[in-house]
């Protein structure tokens, strides 16, 4: 005898001796036990293939032996009893009532978890519909709170008969819920199903879930190895599927600026396909242009490359394929439309893509607001991703963010926000940080005056990148930070071996915004005489690439070189020009010390916007008049003058009386 639990046949237990029963009454009552409780009249006479008053008949029989309850619907008096009536029944029979019970639930409108459990007590049969209900009833129970039911009806449907789009959608279903309650069983789940998987829809629906579990689990030097696996069971019989996978193992090496060597081996596999293979042509390009973003190699070929993909790909198809080519926009392309690109695939993936996606994307919008210098919208890009990354386990994902924001938060002046930042994200288990969370440690101990500190984690970064191979001055500045701190530890000779380094690698990847960028950095380790040389042709290369913030630095030091050597009047302009681009980015402290240099004119600019009773309140506040003293002298209510001064601060773009003084002074009308 077997007894019954959640509709699920479980365990042995003592069957209750059932009384003698003429046939039409065995076949009520098993009709009523494979519907289960509170079957509905109609369904058991369809299911006893009897009409309604022959069936009532026979129920009052059944209800005076005690086998069927007194109520509607129908029951029968007990589990033990439904048990033994099953029991009975012969295997065949059994399951073609239960397979019958399916078609008529499911013919009648039920519910699909209603009609899972008819198909869950006959097993895999071969229904066409039964993997489709199956799934349906999975997402019904999931909803509704009950994981492990959710499971079991996905495993049944894996068990169906399905085309391999359908067994790789069900693999997905099942990895997701198992992910929620046992991540490990998950993981190892995925893991038995990569040998069998023999197509590329059902590796992409293991690869996916499998990578981000993995990750999530701390378990990252395994992801490649998963990709090279699922790969090798594609290379021959499906290079475009492989291609996909080594383009997905690629995009997380990048993305940690590592695995220089293994992308190449990818490139050169696609290389020697794309002639027999055509459609390799678009994923060999994606690949050529992340390589060349690492490596620095060319950017005119890698921004050019990109555009190609994007032209072509699909990003709810080849998500992997359009991170790579908008990865090579983001450090090599004009910024704006760097930006625009990502804007772009982030609405085709509406719907389509998880969180995790997004946040990518985002990622890269951010990095192309930095190169143009835009650091206010940097920041709250970037301040708006780590809400949404709260309870992520994606560790190397909210470290981007982290590093990122930690970089554009210190040229913005706020280097001790930024130091908090790092301090509240430091990784549990103690390990060092990627190359980019060494760069921004290294700017905010810089900024904190802890040189020597900022030099180790610079050069540190800058060891591992070269070790790498990756070595593109544009992807993270490593040396013109590291030459910054030896400058201030008096060591120029090794400050002027990196900006010489450094000057090379623009040349050699052919970006002049690059090569201005390093013009500059070059200009700080030369005599003061060879400066302006370099400094200026720094200022045009970055004014023609749209990159502000370079641009106003290279004004900056050209201001303060033209002053040593030329004189005050033809420094001035430069200077001015530092402040107002330094404004403009949102950079404080550069616009601080060039206004500081250029003397009171600087802010005639921008007072010059102030209506005359603003610029009259602005004057009284600066000499030192209260509001209440600034209201009787004009003869003003002391909310009017409140009103004014908001004016005054906000034309301004400063945040009280303090920069106001330092900006009013020595100013008249």
């Amino acid at each position: 005898m077997v007894a019954e639990t959640n509709g699920t046949l479980l365990a042995p237990r003592e069957e209750p001796a059932l009384p003698e029963l003429d046939v039409g009454a065995v076949v009520i009552a098993r009709a009523i036990a494979v519907l289960g409780a509170d079957a509905p009249v109609w369904a058991v006479a369809e299911l006893a293939r009897m009409p309604v008053p022959d069936l009532l008949a026979g129920l009052d029989d059944l209800v005076a032996r005690g086998l069927v309850a007194n109520r509607f619907p129908l029951s029968l008096k007990s589990p033990e009893v439904r048990a033994a009536l099953l029991a009975e029944t012969p295997i065949g029979a059994r399951i073609q009532a239960h397979l019958d019970a399916a078609h008529l639930l499911r013919g009648a409108g039920a519910g699909p978890e209603k009609v899972a459990e008819q198909l869950q007590q006959a097993g895999p049969a071969g229904v066409p519909w039964a993997a489709e209900t199956l799934r349906a009833a999975a997402a019904q129970a999931r909803g509704r709170g009950a994981p492990e039911l959710a499971t079991a009806y996905l495993r049944q449907a894996l068990a169906e008969r399905l085309d391999p789009a359908e067994r790789a959608a069900v693999l997905s279903e099942l990895a997701g819920i198992r992910a929620e309650t046992d991540a490990p069983g998950a993981i190892a789940m995925l893991l038995d199903e990569l040998p069998w998987a023999g197509t590329a829809e059902e590796l992409q629906a293991i690869v996916g879930p499998l990578r981000r579990l993995l990750i999530a689990g701390g378990r990252h030097d395994e992801v490649p190895w998963m990709f090279d696996s699922a790969q090798e069971r594609l290379a021959e019989s499906d290079p475009v599927g492989a291609a996909r996978l080594q383009l997905s193992r690629a995009a997380v090496q990048a993305r940690l600026a590592s695995g220089v060597a293994s992308i190449e081996v990818t490139k050169g596999w696609l290389d020697e396909r794309v002639k027999r293979e055509p459609q390799l042509a678009v994923p060999l390009l994606a690949l050529r242009a992340s390589l060349a973003t690492l490596t620095g190699a060319d950017a005119t070929k890698a921004v050019r490359s990109a555009r190609a993909v994007l032209a072509e790909a699909d990003p709810r198809v080849d998500f992997d394929l359009c991170w790579h080519a908008l990865f090579a926009l983001s450090v090599f392309g004009e910024p704006a439309a760097a930006d625009a690109a990502c804007l772009r695939v982030r609405r085709e993936l509406a719907g389509h893509a998880d969180e995790w996606d997004l946040v990518e994307l985002d990622i890269l919008r951010a990095r192309a607001f930095r190169r143009k210098g835009d650091l206010r919208a940097a920041i709250s890009l970037l301040s708006g991703l780590l809400p949404r990354l709260e309870g992520q386990v994606n560790r190397p994902l909210v470290a981007s963010v982290v590093s990122s924001l930690a970089e554009a938060m210190v040229p913005a002046g706020a280097g001790e926000s930024a130091s908090a930042l790092l301090q509240a994200h430091r990784s549990p288990d103690g390990h060092e940080p990627s190359p980019y969370g060494l760069l921004a440690r290294g700017l905010v101990l810089s900024a904190g005056g802890q040189t020597a500190a900022a030099a180790r984690d610079h050069l540190e970064c800058g060891r591992q990148l070269t070790g790498w191979r990756a070595d593109n001055p544009e992807l993270i500045r490593w040396r013109p930070a590291a030459i910054g701190a030896l400058l201030r530890l008096d060591r120029p000779a090794d400050a002027v071996r990196l900006a010489e380094e450094n000057y090379e690698r623009a040349q050699a990847c052919h970006s002049s915004a690059a090569l201005g960028f390093a013009q500059y950095v070059l200009a700080g380790t030369r005599p003061l005489r060879e400066r302006p040389v370099l400094l200026t042709e720094a200022v045009e290369r970055s004014q023609a690439a749209g990159h502000l913030l370079d641009e106003a630095f290279a004004h900056y030091e050209l201001g303060k070189a033209l002053r040593s050597t030329s004189g005050e009047q033809s420094a001035h302009h430069h200077l001015l020009r530092a402040v107002t681009l330094a404004e403009e980015c949102g950079a404080r402290p550069l616009a601080e010390r060039a206004r500081a240099l250029a003397g009171p004119s600087a802010s005639a600019g921008r007072t010059r916007g102030l209506t005359p009773q603003e610029w009259k309140i602005a004057q009284l506040a600066t000499d030192g008049r209260s509001n209440p003293e600034i209201a009787k002298e004009l003869f003003l209510a002391r909310r009017t003058v409140e009103f004014h001064l908001s004016g005054v601060y906000r034309k301004l773009a400063i945040s009280g009386r303090r920069e106001l003084t330092q900006l009013m002074r020595g100013r008249r009308p």
